[in-house]
């Protein structure tokens, strides 16, 4: 199971890494990751990459 949500997490950082800003919400890459309680997604993502989702839509 943790190997399942470190692999969708990493296609979640992919995609917005490579997504401009304002294209696409982060609630939005999530849910279409399988994420549906967006608070503990942004609580998992900000252990696994030391930063929030919306950090990284941003840079």
């Amino acid at each position: 199971m943790a190997y399942l949500r470190r692999q969708r997490l990493e296609r979640v950082r992919e995609e917005l890494l490579v997504t401009a800003a304002g294209a696409v919400s982060v609630t939005e890459v999530a849910t279409r990751r399988g994420f549906i309680h967006l608070s503990r997604f942004a609580a998992i993502y900000r252990a696994a990459f030391s930063e929030n989702p919306s950090d990284t839509l941003r840079s």
